[in-house]
Protein backbone atom coordinates (compact mmCIF):
# COMPACT_ATOMS: atom_id res chain seq x y z
CA UNK A 1 0.00 0.00 0.00
CA UNK A 2 2.83 2.41 0.90
CA UNK A 3 4.52 1.78 -2.47
CA UNK A 4 1.26 2.44 -4.37
CA UNK A 5 0.59 5.66 -2.49
CA UNK A 6 4.18 6.90 -3.00
CA UNK A 7 3.99 6.11 -6.70
CA UNK A 8 0.71 8.00 -6.92
CA UNK A 9 2.28 11.11 -5.34
CA UNK A 10 5.23 10.84 -7.75
CA UNK A 11 2.83 10.73 -10.68
CA UNK A 12 1.14 13.90 -9.47
CA UNK A 13 4.56 15.56 -9.25
CA UNK A 14 5.39 14.57 -12.81
CA UNK A 15 2.10 15.87 -14.11
CA UNK A 16 2.49 19.10 -12.14
CA UNK A 17 0.48 22.24 -12.24
CA UNK A 18 2.99 24.54 -13.83
CA UNK A 19 2.65 27.92 -15.42
CA UNK A 20 -0.06 28.00 -18.05
CA UNK A 21 0.51 28.56 -21.76
CA UNK A 22 0.07 32.23 -22.60
CA UNK A 23 -2.58 33.07 -25.21
CA UNK A 24 -1.24 34.43 -28.49
CA UNK A 25 -0.99 38.04 -27.43
CA UNK A 26 1.88 40.43 -26.90
CA UNK A 27 0.57 42.65 -24.12
CA UNK A 28 3.00 45.00 -22.43
CA UNK A 29 2.86 45.38 -18.62
CA UNK A 30 0.44 48.06 -17.38
CA UNK A 31 3.24 49.76 -15.41
CA UNK A 32 7.01 50.12 -15.74
CA UNK A 33 7.54 48.62 -12.30
CA UNK A 34 8.72 45.20 -11.24
CA UNK A 35 5.51 43.25 -10.72
CA UNK A 36 4.95 42.47 -7.04
CA UNK A 37 1.47 41.20 -6.25
CA UNK A 38 -0.61 42.16 -3.23
CA UNK A 39 -3.57 40.19 -4.60
CA UNK A 40 -3.93 37.26 -6.99
CA UNK A 41 -6.65 36.24 -9.42
CA UNK A 42 -9.47 34.24 -7.85
CA UNK A 43 -8.33 35.15 -4.35
CA UNK A 44 -10.96 34.84 -1.61
CA UNK A 45 -12.45 38.22 -0.75
CA UNK A 46 -15.55 39.41 1.10
CA UNK A 47 -18.57 38.10 -0.87
CA UNK A 48 -16.53 37.73 -4.07
CA UNK A 49 -13.55 36.22 -5.80
CA UNK A 50 -10.85 38.72 -6.74
CA UNK A 51 -11.35 39.48 -10.42
CA UNK A 52 -7.82 40.54 -11.31
CA UNK A 53 -4.36 41.03 -9.87
CA UNK A 54 -3.29 43.80 -7.51
CA UNK A 55 0.09 45.25 -8.45
CA UNK A 56 2.03 46.97 -5.68
CA UNK A 57 3.15 50.56 -6.30
CA UNK A 58 5.82 50.92 -3.60
CA UNK A 59 3.14 52.25 -1.19
CA UNK A 60 2.82 55.52 -3.11
CA UNK A 61 0.36 56.99 -5.60
CA UNK A 62 1.12 58.51 -8.97
CA UNK A 63 3.00 55.83 -10.90
CA UNK A 64 2.13 56.02 -14.63
CA UNK A 65 -0.27 53.40 -16.02
CA UNK A 66 -0.09 52.41 -19.69
CA UNK A 67 -2.31 50.72 -22.27
CA UNK A 68 -1.25 47.09 -22.69
CA UNK A 69 -2.30 47.02 -26.37
CA UNK A 70 -3.85 49.12 -29.14
CA UNK A 71 -7.54 49.82 -28.65
CA UNK A 72 -9.91 52.44 -27.34
CA UNK A 73 -11.62 53.54 -24.15
CA UNK A 74 -15.01 51.80 -24.19
CA UNK A 75 -15.92 52.60 -20.59
CA UNK A 76 -14.71 54.92 -17.85
CA UNK A 77 -16.25 55.32 -14.41
CA UNK A 78 -15.85 57.30 -11.22
CA UNK A 79 -17.24 56.27 -7.83
CA UNK A 80 -16.56 57.00 -4.17
CA UNK A 81 -16.54 53.24 -3.53
CA UNK A 82 -15.74 50.07 -5.50
CA UNK A 83 -13.19 50.59 -8.28
CA UNK A 84 -13.05 54.36 -7.72
CA UNK A 85 -11.59 55.86 -10.88
CA UNK A 86 -11.38 53.12 -13.49
CA UNK A 87 -10.64 52.85 -17.23
CA UNK A 88 -11.78 49.99 -19.51
CA UNK A 89 -9.92 49.55 -22.80
CA UNK A 90 -11.31 47.44 -25.64
CA UNK A 91 -8.73 45.60 -27.75
CA UNK A 92 -10.52 44.41 -30.94
CA UNK A 93 -7.33 42.88 -32.35
CA UNK A 94 -7.13 40.31 -29.54
CA UNK A 95 -10.76 40.12 -28.39
CA UNK A 96 -10.05 41.34 -24.87
CA UNK A 97 -10.88 44.20 -22.52
CA UNK A 98 -8.30 45.45 -20.03
CA UNK A 99 -9.29 47.19 -16.79
CA UNK A 100 -7.27 49.64 -14.68
CA UNK A 101 -8.86 50.46 -11.32
CA UNK A 102 -8.33 52.59 -8.19
CA UNK A 103 -6.56 55.24 -10.27
CA UNK A 104 -5.43 58.49 -8.70
CA UNK A 105 -6.32 60.38 -11.86
CA UNK A 106 -6.80 59.89 -15.61
CA UNK A 107 -4.60 61.18 -18.41
CA UNK A 108 -5.40 64.64 -19.75
CA UNK A 109 -7.77 63.55 -22.56
CA UNK A 110 -9.72 61.01 -20.53
CA UNK A 111 -9.77 63.33 -17.53
CA UNK A 112 -11.21 66.23 -19.52
CA UNK A 113 -13.88 63.99 -21.06
CA UNK A 114 -14.89 62.68 -17.64
CA UNK A 115 -14.90 66.14 -16.06
CA UNK A 116 -17.12 67.50 -18.83
CA UNK A 117 -19.61 64.68 -18.28
CA UNK A 118 -19.53 65.17 -14.50
CA UNK A 119 -20.44 68.84 -14.85
CA UNK A 120 -23.05 68.00 -17.46
CA UNK A 121 -24.76 65.55 -15.09
CA UNK A 122 -23.84 67.49 -11.93
CA UNK A 123 -22.58 64.29 -10.37
CA UNK A 124 -19.21 63.13 -9.06
CA UNK A 125 -20.16 59.50 -9.76
CA UNK A 126 -20.40 58.68 -13.47
CA UNK A 127 -20.43 55.53 -15.60
CA UNK A 128 -19.61 56.47 -19.19
CA UNK A 129 -19.45 54.59 -22.50
CA UNK A 130 -17.70 56.79 -25.09
CA UNK A 131 -17.91 56.06 -28.80
CA UNK A 132 -15.11 53.87 -30.13
CA UNK A 133 -13.53 56.71 -32.13
CA UNK A 134 -13.53 59.25 -29.29
CA UNK A 135 -10.62 58.08 -27.11
CA UNK A 136 -8.33 55.75 -29.12
CA UNK A 137 -5.12 54.45 -27.55
CA UNK A 138 -1.92 52.88 -28.79
CA UNK A 139 0.04 50.24 -26.97
CA UNK A 140 2.17 51.98 -24.35
CA UNK A 141 0.08 55.17 -24.23
CA UNK A 142 -0.30 56.77 -20.81
CA UNK A 143 -3.90 56.35 -19.62
CA UNK A 144 -3.65 57.41 -15.98
CA UNK A 145 -1.81 57.18 -12.70
CA UNK A 146 -2.04 54.48 -10.04
CA UNK A 147 -3.77 55.50 -6.84
CA UNK A 148 -6.00 54.57 -3.94
CA UNK A 149 -9.48 55.65 -5.08
CA UNK A 150 -12.72 53.86 -4.30
CA UNK A 151 -12.69 51.03 -1.78
CA UNK A 152 -8.95 50.45 -2.12
CA UNK A 153 -7.09 49.62 1.08
CA UNK A 154 -3.81 51.21 0.00
CA UNK A 155 -2.02 52.46 -3.15
CA UNK A 156 -1.95 49.83 -5.90
CA UNK A 157 -3.20 49.08 -9.40
CA UNK A 158 -6.06 46.62 -9.73
CA UNK A 159 -5.62 45.14 -13.21
CA UNK A 160 -7.98 42.84 -15.11
CA UNK A 161 -8.24 41.17 -18.48
CA UNK A 162 -11.70 40.18 -19.70
CA UNK A 163 -13.08 38.20 -22.60
CA UNK A 164 -14.67 40.88 -24.78
CA UNK A 165 -17.53 38.58 -25.85
CA UNK A 166 -18.51 36.87 -22.60
CA UNK A 167 -17.16 39.55 -20.21
CA UNK A 168 -15.67 36.74 -18.13
CA UNK A 169 -12.58 37.76 -16.19
CA UNK A 170 -9.40 35.87 -17.11
CA UNK A 171 -6.28 35.22 -15.08
CA UNK A 172 -3.89 38.03 -16.15
CA UNK A 173 -0.86 35.85 -15.43
CA UNK A 174 -1.93 33.69 -18.39
CA UNK A 175 -0.80 36.57 -20.63
CA UNK A 176 2.89 36.44 -19.83
CA UNK A 177 3.20 39.01 -17.05
CA UNK A 178 6.21 37.94 -14.99
CA UNK A 179 6.35 37.78 -11.20
CA UNK A 180 9.05 36.33 -8.98
CA UNK A 181 7.74 33.39 -6.96
CA UNK A 182 9.78 30.45 -5.72
CA UNK A 183 7.83 30.00 -2.48
CA UNK A 184 5.44 27.12 -1.91
CA UNK A 185 1.90 27.76 -0.59
CA UNK A 186 1.12 27.38 3.10
CA UNK A 187 -1.56 25.04 4.49
CA UNK A 188 -2.54 25.99 8.04
CA UNK A 189 -5.79 24.16 8.82
CA UNK A 190 -7.69 20.99 7.92
CA UNK A 191 -11.43 20.73 8.50
CA UNK A 192 -13.51 17.55 8.36
CA UNK A 193 -17.33 17.74 8.20
CA UNK A 194 -19.99 15.06 8.73
CA UNK A 195 -22.59 15.21 5.95
CA UNK A 196 -25.89 14.17 7.52
CA UNK A 197 -26.92 12.83 10.90
CA UNK A 198 -25.53 9.33 10.30
CA UNK A 199 -21.91 10.43 9.81
CA UNK A 200 -19.23 11.00 12.42
CA UNK A 201 -15.83 12.59 12.84
CA UNK A 202 -13.75 11.23 15.71
CA UNK A 203 -16.88 9.69 17.20
CA UNK A 204 -19.05 12.82 17.04
CA UNK A 205 -21.59 14.22 14.61
CA UNK A 206 -19.76 17.54 14.48
CA UNK A 207 -17.04 19.17 12.41
CA UNK A 208 -13.45 18.68 13.54
CA UNK A 209 -10.60 21.11 12.93
CA UNK A 210 -6.91 20.20 12.88
CA UNK A 211 -3.91 22.49 13.10
CA UNK A 212 -1.34 21.88 10.37
CA UNK A 213 2.43 21.99 10.74
CA UNK A 214 5.32 21.71 8.31
CA UNK A 215 6.06 23.26 4.93
CA UNK A 216 6.06 22.43 1.25
CA UNK A 217 5.55 18.74 0.58
CA UNK A 218 5.95 17.97 4.29
CA UNK A 219 2.79 19.51 5.71
CA UNK A 220 1.24 17.29 8.38
CA UNK A 221 -1.50 17.28 10.96
CA UNK A 222 -0.13 18.47 14.30
CA UNK A 223 1.08 15.54 16.41
CA UNK A 224 0.36 13.31 13.37
CA UNK A 225 -3.19 12.81 14.58
CA UNK A 226 -5.28 10.23 12.69
CA UNK A 227 -8.68 11.33 11.45
CA UNK A 228 -11.47 8.89 12.32
CA UNK A 229 -14.48 9.14 10.03
CA UNK A 230 -17.62 7.20 9.26
CA UNK A 231 -20.32 7.73 6.64
CA UNK A 232 -20.48 10.59 4.16
CA UNK A 233 -17.86 13.22 4.93
CA UNK A 234 -16.45 16.38 3.32
CA UNK A 235 -13.27 18.32 3.93
CA UNK A 236 -11.79 21.80 3.88
CA UNK A 237 -8.48 23.63 4.22
CA UNK A 238 -7.15 27.07 5.01
CA UNK A 239 -4.35 27.94 2.61
CA UNK A 240 -2.53 30.95 1.20
CA UNK A 241 0.43 31.78 -1.01
CA UNK A 242 3.34 34.20 -0.65
CA UNK A 243 5.67 35.63 -3.28
CA UNK A 244 9.32 36.59 -3.11
CA UNK A 245 10.14 40.08 -1.82
CA UNK A 246 6.59 40.89 -0.68
CA UNK A 247 4.84 40.08 2.62
CA UNK A 248 1.28 39.68 1.32
CA UNK A 249 -0.69 36.50 1.94
CA UNK A 250 -2.27 35.91 -1.47
CA UNK A 251 -4.67 33.36 -2.90
CA UNK A 252 -3.53 30.05 -4.37
CA UNK A 253 -4.05 28.96 -7.97
CA UNK A 254 -5.09 25.32 -7.64
CA UNK A 255 -6.34 22.95 -4.94
CA UNK A 256 -6.91 19.20 -5.28
CA UNK A 257 -7.91 16.51 -2.79
CA UNK A 258 -7.32 12.84 -3.57
CA UNK A 259 -8.57 9.97 -1.40
CA UNK A 260 -7.21 6.58 -2.45
CA UNK A 261 -6.40 8.05 -5.88
CA UNK A 262 -9.95 9.40 -6.36
CA UNK A 263 -10.08 13.14 -7.05
CA UNK A 264 -12.65 14.27 -4.52
CA UNK A 265 -12.10 17.99 -5.04
CA UNK A 266 -10.58 20.34 -7.60
CA UNK A 267 -10.37 24.13 -7.83
CA UNK A 268 -8.48 26.19 -10.41
CA UNK A 269 -8.46 29.99 -10.75
CA UNK A 270 -8.52 30.45 -14.55
CA UNK A 271 -11.68 32.39 -15.44
CA UNK A 272 -15.16 33.14 -14.10
CA UNK A 273 -18.12 35.43 -14.67
CA UNK A 274 -19.27 38.16 -12.32
CA UNK A 275 -22.72 36.63 -11.89
CA UNK A 276 -21.15 33.62 -10.14
CA UNK A 277 -18.67 35.43 -7.89
CA UNK A 278 -20.97 35.42 -4.85
CA UNK A 279 -20.90 31.62 -4.82
CA UNK A 280 -17.73 32.09 -2.81
CA UNK A 281 -19.99 32.15 0.27
CA UNK A 282 -21.08 28.61 -0.57
CA UNK A 283 -17.58 27.35 -1.29
CA UNK A 284 -16.18 28.53 2.04
CA UNK A 285 -17.26 27.57 5.55
CA UNK A 286 -19.23 30.78 5.97
CA UNK A 287 -20.09 30.17 9.61
CA UNK A 288 -16.42 29.63 10.45
CA UNK A 289 -15.60 32.93 8.73
CA UNK A 290 -18.19 34.79 10.81
CA UNK A 291 -16.95 33.23 14.04
CA UNK A 292 -13.20 33.35 13.41
CA UNK A 293 -12.50 35.83 10.58
CA UNK A 294 -10.67 33.09 8.69
CA UNK A 295 -11.66 31.21 5.53
CA UNK A 296 -11.84 27.47 4.97
CA UNK A 297 -12.32 26.27 1.38
CA UNK A 298 -14.83 23.38 1.53
CA UNK A 299 -14.86 20.42 -0.81
CA UNK A 300 -18.64 19.96 -0.59
CA UNK A 301 -20.57 21.56 -3.46
CA UNK A 302 -23.97 22.75 -2.27
CA UNK A 303 -26.99 21.89 -4.46
CA UNK A 304 -27.41 25.47 -5.72
CA UNK A 305 -23.73 26.35 -6.01
CA UNK A 306 -23.18 27.01 -9.73
CA UNK A 307 -19.54 28.08 -9.52
CA UNK A 308 -17.43 27.23 -12.59
CA UNK A 309 -14.05 27.29 -10.81
CA UNK A 310 -14.42 23.68 -9.67
CA UNK A 311 -12.08 21.54 -11.73
CA UNK A 312 -12.19 17.90 -12.84
CA UNK A 313 -13.60 16.33 -9.71
CA UNK A 314 -15.69 13.22 -9.27
CA UNK A 315 -19.02 13.83 -7.54
CA UNK A 316 -19.79 16.85 -5.38
CA UNK A 317 -16.92 16.89 -2.95
CA UNK A 318 -17.86 14.19 -0.44
CA UNK A 319 -16.54 10.71 0.30
CA UNK A 320 -18.18 7.76 2.08
CA UNK A 321 -16.02 6.05 4.71
CA UNK A 322 -16.70 2.48 5.78
CA UNK A 323 -16.01 0.87 9.14
CA UNK A 324 -12.67 -0.90 9.71
CA UNK A 325 -10.98 0.49 6.60
CA UNK A 326 -7.91 2.72 6.18
CA UNK A 327 -7.78 5.50 3.61
CA UNK A 328 -4.88 7.57 2.28
CA UNK A 329 -5.64 11.19 1.47
CA UNK A 330 -3.53 14.03 0.11
CA UNK A 331 -4.24 17.70 -0.50
CA UNK A 332 -2.16 19.20 -3.31
CA UNK A 333 -2.03 23.00 -3.41
CA UNK A 334 -0.26 24.97 -6.14
CA UNK A 335 0.44 28.60 -6.87
CA UNK A 336 0.43 29.89 -10.45
CA UNK A 337 4.17 29.32 -10.88
CA UNK A 338 3.96 25.62 -10.12
CA UNK A 339 5.23 25.71 -6.54
CA UNK A 340 3.46 22.80 -4.87
CA UNK A 341 2.60 21.99 -1.27
CA UNK A 342 1.07 18.76 -0.02
CA UNK A 343 -0.81 17.63 3.03
CA UNK A 344 -0.91 13.81 3.22
CA UNK A 345 -3.00 12.31 6.00
CA UNK A 346 -4.61 9.04 7.00
CA UNK A 347 -8.31 8.48 7.60
CA UNK A 348 -9.48 5.55 9.66
CA UNK A 349 -13.00 4.34 8.93
CA UNK A 350 -14.46 3.91 12.38
CA UNK A 351 -18.12 3.72 13.36
CA UNK A 352 -18.81 5.01 16.88
CA UNK A 353 -19.66 2.32 19.43
CA UNK A 354 -22.36 4.63 20.78
CA UNK A 355 -24.48 5.49 17.74
CA UNK A 356 -26.64 7.87 19.78
CA UNK A 357 -24.01 10.53 19.09
CA UNK A 358 -25.22 10.51 15.49
CA UNK A 359 -28.70 11.74 16.39
CA UNK A 360 -27.97 15.41 16.00
CA UNK A 361 -30.60 16.54 13.52
CA UNK A 362 -31.79 20.08 14.17
CA UNK A 363 -35.58 20.43 14.12
CA UNK A 364 -35.90 23.97 15.48
CA UNK A 365 -37.15 26.73 13.17
CA UNK A 366 -38.66 26.78 9.70
CA UNK A 367 -37.28 24.27 7.22
CA UNK A 368 -36.62 26.38 4.11
CA UNK A 369 -36.11 24.45 0.89
CA UNK A 370 -33.49 26.14 -1.24
CA UNK A 371 -35.40 25.69 -4.51
CA UNK A 372 -38.70 27.05 -3.17
CA UNK A 373 -39.90 30.42 -1.94
CA UNK A 374 -40.76 30.64 1.73
CA UNK A 375 -42.70 33.13 3.83
CA UNK A 376 -42.57 33.83 7.56
CA UNK A 377 -45.42 35.82 9.09
CA UNK A 378 -45.66 36.88 12.74
CA UNK A 379 -47.56 39.62 14.55
CA UNK A 380 -44.77 42.18 14.49
CA UNK A 381 -42.41 40.91 11.80
CA UNK A 382 -42.32 39.01 8.52
CA UNK A 383 -39.80 37.65 6.04
CA UNK A 384 -40.20 36.57 2.43
CA UNK A 385 -37.48 34.45 0.82
CA UNK A 386 -37.56 33.99 -2.97
CA UNK A 387 -36.58 30.64 -4.44
CA UNK A 388 -32.80 30.10 -4.49
CA UNK A 389 -32.12 32.55 -1.68
CA UNK A 390 -29.94 29.87 -0.09
CA UNK A 391 -27.38 27.42 -1.47
CA UNK A 392 -28.87 24.47 0.39
CA UNK A 393 -31.92 23.73 2.52
CA UNK A 394 -31.68 25.69 5.78
CA UNK A 395 -33.27 25.82 9.20
CA UNK A 396 -34.33 29.42 9.80
CA UNK A 397 -35.03 30.15 13.45
CA UNK A 398 -37.18 33.25 13.93
CA UNK A 399 -38.49 35.00 17.04
CA UNK A 400 -38.93 38.39 18.68
CA UNK A 401 -37.78 39.55 22.10
CA UNK A 402 -39.08 42.57 23.99
CA UNK A 403 -36.59 45.41 24.46
CA UNK A 404 -36.88 48.92 25.88
CA UNK A 405 -33.62 49.98 24.25
CA UNK A 406 -34.92 50.07 20.68
CA UNK A 407 -38.04 51.24 18.83
CA UNK A 408 -39.08 47.64 18.22
CA UNK A 409 -38.62 44.17 19.58
CA UNK A 410 -35.33 42.48 18.80
CA UNK A 411 -36.32 40.38 15.78
CA UNK A 412 -34.30 37.30 14.94
CA UNK A 413 -34.45 35.86 11.42
CA UNK A 414 -31.94 33.09 10.92
CA UNK A 415 -28.29 33.33 11.93
CA UNK A 416 -25.42 35.56 10.85
CA UNK A 417 -23.63 32.31 10.03
CA UNK A 418 -26.04 31.45 7.18
CA UNK A 419 -25.09 32.96 3.79
CA UNK A 420 -27.83 34.25 1.50
CA UNK A 421 -27.23 34.41 -2.25
CA UNK A 422 -30.27 36.56 -3.01
CA UNK A 423 -31.86 39.39 -1.08
CA UNK A 424 -35.04 38.70 0.84
CA UNK A 425 -37.76 41.02 2.14
CA UNK A 426 -37.69 41.73 5.88
CA UNK A 427 -40.54 43.59 7.58
CA UNK A 428 -40.62 44.83 11.19
CA UNK A 429 -43.39 46.70 12.97
CA UNK A 430 -42.06 49.57 15.08
CA UNK A 431 -43.36 50.21 18.58
CA UNK A 432 -44.27 53.68 19.78
CA UNK A 433 -42.22 56.47 18.25
CA UNK A 434 -42.34 60.28 18.37
CA UNK A 435 -40.39 61.12 15.21
CA UNK A 436 -41.53 61.24 11.60
CA UNK A 437 -41.56 57.95 9.70
CA UNK A 438 -38.72 59.01 7.42
CA UNK A 439 -36.37 59.01 10.42
CA UNK A 440 -36.88 55.30 11.14
CA UNK A 441 -34.70 52.50 9.81
CA UNK A 442 -33.96 48.83 10.35
CA UNK A 443 -30.53 48.07 11.77
CA UNK A 444 -28.67 44.80 12.18
CA UNK A 445 -27.38 43.87 15.63
CA UNK A 446 -23.95 42.42 15.13
CA UNK A 447 -21.24 41.19 17.41
CA UNK A 448 -21.28 42.93 20.81
CA UNK A 449 -24.70 44.40 19.86
CA UNK A 450 -23.12 46.90 17.49
CA UNK A 451 -25.75 48.36 15.15
CA UNK A 452 -25.33 48.68 11.40
CA UNK A 453 -27.97 50.45 9.34
CA UNK A 454 -29.76 48.29 6.77
CA UNK A 455 -32.39 50.84 5.69
CA UNK A 456 -36.10 50.55 5.12
CA UNK A 457 -39.27 52.19 3.84
CA UNK A 458 -42.77 52.03 5.25
CA UNK A 459 -45.36 49.74 3.70
CA UNK A 460 -48.60 50.13 5.64
CA UNK A 461 -47.49 49.96 9.30
CA UNK A 462 -44.39 47.88 8.68
CA UNK A 463 -40.85 49.07 8.01
CA UNK A 464 -39.58 47.02 5.05
CA UNK A 465 -36.08 46.45 3.68
CA UNK A 466 -34.41 44.16 1.15
CA UNK A 467 -31.29 42.52 2.59
CA UNK A 468 -29.01 39.49 2.36
CA UNK A 469 -28.13 39.63 6.05
CA UNK A 470 -29.61 37.25 8.60
CA UNK A 471 -29.48 37.50 12.38
CA UNK A 472 -30.88 40.03 14.85
CA UNK A 473 -32.61 43.24 13.76
CA UNK A 474 -34.15 46.29 15.47
CA UNK A 475 -35.77 49.57 14.51
CA UNK A 476 -33.84 52.76 15.28
CA UNK A 477 -34.41 56.46 14.68
CA UNK A 478 -31.79 58.61 12.99
CA UNK A 479 -32.41 62.26 13.87
CA UNK A 480 -28.79 63.43 13.82
CA UNK A 481 -27.60 65.47 10.85
CA UNK A 482 -24.33 64.69 9.07
CA UNK A 483 -21.14 66.33 10.31
CA UNK A 484 -19.39 68.76 7.95
CA UNK A 485 -15.97 70.15 8.84
CA UNK A 486 -13.73 72.32 6.66
CA UNK A 487 -10.15 71.12 7.12
CA UNK A 488 -7.95 73.76 5.50
CA UNK A 489 -10.09 76.90 5.14
CA UNK A 490 -12.78 78.84 6.98
CA UNK A 491 -15.31 81.58 6.39
CA UNK A 492 -13.87 84.90 5.23
CA UNK A 493 -10.47 83.39 4.44
CA UNK A 494 -8.00 83.95 1.62
CA UNK A 495 -7.14 80.77 -0.29
CA UNK A 496 -4.38 82.06 -2.57
CA UNK A 497 -1.84 79.59 -1.16
CA UNK A 498 -4.12 76.57 -1.43
CA UNK A 499 -4.29 74.07 -4.28
CA UNK A 500 -7.32 72.27 -2.87
CA UNK A 501 -10.25 72.81 -0.53
CA UNK A 502 -10.70 69.84 1.80
CA UNK A 503 -13.83 69.02 3.79
CA UNK A 504 -14.61 66.10 6.09
CA UNK A 505 -18.16 64.73 5.88
CA UNK A 506 -19.56 61.90 8.00
CA UNK A 507 -22.80 60.43 9.30
CA UNK A 508 -23.29 58.38 12.45
CA UNK A 509 -26.00 55.91 11.40
CA UNK A 510 -28.04 55.82 8.20
CA UNK A 511 -25.21 56.92 5.90
CA UNK A 512 -24.83 59.74 3.42
CA UNK A 513 -27.42 59.91 0.66
CA UNK A 514 -26.36 63.02 -1.27
CA UNK A 515 -23.64 65.66 -1.39
CA UNK A 516 -24.34 68.91 -3.22
CA UNK A 517 -21.47 71.41 -3.43
CA UNK A 518 -21.76 74.75 -5.24
CA UNK A 519 -19.57 77.76 -5.91
CA UNK A 520 -21.13 81.13 -6.67
CA UNK A 521 -24.50 79.46 -7.20
CA UNK A 522 -23.27 76.81 -9.65
CA UNK A 523 -22.69 73.10 -9.03
CA UNK A 524 -19.06 72.33 -8.17
CA UNK A 525 -17.14 69.10 -8.77
CA UNK A 526 -15.54 67.71 -5.62
CA UNK A 527 -13.81 64.33 -5.39
CA UNK A 528 -15.48 62.17 -2.75
CA UNK A 529 -13.43 59.54 -0.93
CA UNK A 530 -16.04 57.63 1.09
CA UNK A 531 -13.59 55.45 3.03
CA UNK A 532 -11.85 58.55 4.40
CA UNK A 533 -15.01 60.72 4.65
CA UNK A 534 -13.24 63.29 2.52
CA UNK A 535 -14.33 65.84 -0.10
CA UNK A 536 -11.66 67.59 -2.18
CA UNK A 537 -12.03 70.46 -4.65
CA UNK A 538 -9.00 70.96 -6.88
CA UNK A 539 -8.98 74.72 -7.30
CA UNK A 540 -9.46 75.70 -10.93
CA UNK A 541 -10.74 78.62 -13.02
CA UNK A 542 -14.15 78.42 -11.37
CA UNK A 543 -12.69 80.08 -8.28
CA UNK A 544 -12.38 83.64 -9.55
CA UNK A 545 -10.53 86.68 -8.24
CA UNK A 546 -12.33 88.48 -5.46
CA UNK A 547 -15.18 87.15 -3.35
CA UNK A 548 -16.50 83.61 -3.88
CA UNK A 549 -19.41 81.96 -2.11
CA UNK A 550 -19.03 78.28 -1.36
CA UNK A 551 -21.99 76.17 -0.21
CA UNK A 552 -22.29 72.50 0.65
CA UNK A 553 -25.47 70.58 1.49
CA UNK A 554 -25.08 67.03 2.84
CA UNK A 555 -28.15 64.83 3.38
CA UNK A 556 -28.27 61.41 5.01
CA UNK A 557 -30.59 58.52 4.15
CA UNK A 558 -33.12 59.58 6.79
CA UNK A 559 -33.33 63.09 5.29
CA UNK A 560 -31.30 64.81 8.00
CA UNK A 561 -29.47 67.69 6.39
CA UNK A 562 -26.45 69.87 7.12
CA UNK A 563 -25.57 73.05 5.25
CA UNK A 564 -22.15 74.65 5.29
CA UNK A 565 -21.39 78.05 3.78
CA UNK A 566 -18.21 80.08 3.52
CA UNK A 567 -17.07 83.22 1.76
CA UNK A 568 -13.57 82.73 0.40
CA UNK A 569 -11.31 85.18 -1.36
CA UNK A 570 -8.77 84.95 -4.13
CA UNK A 571 -6.54 87.89 -5.02
CA UNK A 572 -4.15 86.30 -7.52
Amino acid sequence: MRFVFTAFILLINLIGIGQQQSPKTNFRPPMDLTVFLSGTFGELRSNHFHSGIDIRTQSVEGHPVFAIEDGYVNRVAVSAVGFGKVVYLAHPKTGHVSVYAHLQRFNKEIGQYVKTQQYKSESFSVNLFPESNLLPVKKGDLIGFAGNSGSSGGPHLHFEIRDAVTQEVLNPLDFGFKTKDFIRPNISRLAVYPEGDKSSINGRNAAAFFEIQGWGESHRIKDNAVVKAFGEVSFGITTYDTHNDTPNKNGVYSIELFIDSVKVFGFKADRFSFDETRYINSMIDYGFLVRNQSRIIRTKIDPLNKLSLYDGMKGRGTFVFENDKKYKAVYIVSDYHGNISKLPFTISGEKPADTSVLSNKDTIGDYVKARSEHKIAAQNYAASFPAETFYRDERIVHKSEKSSKYLSDIVTVGSREIPAHKSYKLSIKPGNYSVSKEKLLIAELGKDKKTTAVGGKFENEMLVVSTRSLGDFVVLADTVSPVVKALNFKNNSNVDTLKTLRIEVSDDLSGIESIKPSLNGKWLLMDYDAKNNLLVYEIDERLTSGENRFRLVVTDKCNNQTSFEAVIYKTK
